[in-house]
């Protein structure tokens, strides 16, 4: 089980923690997971072929291997906002703003 530690370990190190989404960042969430999972006493229950899916799943996921598979060819959204703008309104303090003014 420690080489699945070591591999999830080097996956979570190439993985960034968006600090635009403190509570919900999937980095963070990822490595909490980790935690609970590989350093938990019924580790004897994870199935190693599960492991090795999930991991192989994430490692896509860090590499862009989709990303550059199909490469998208248009700098927008079906929203009309550009990658930038669209994770500035996912971020927390835009939505604690919007939150803010519903109130």
């Amino acid at each position: 089980m420690s080489q699945h530690y070591k591999n999830f370990l080097s996956l979570l190190e190439r993985w960034p923690v968006d600090k635009s989404k403190v509570g919900r960042d999937l980095g963070q969430y990822l490595r909490d997971q980790l935690t609970a999972v590989l350093g938990s006493s019924n580790i004897v229950a994870v199935k190693d072929d599960r492991l090795q899916r999930q991991f192989h799943s994430l490692e896509n996921i860090v590499n862009d291997v989709n990303a550059k598979r199909y490469a998208r060819t248009l700098k927008s959204t079906a929203t009309g906002l550009t990658g930038e703008q669209c994770r500035e309104v996912l971020s927390t303090d835009f939505l604690q703003i919007l939150h803010n003014k519903k109130d």
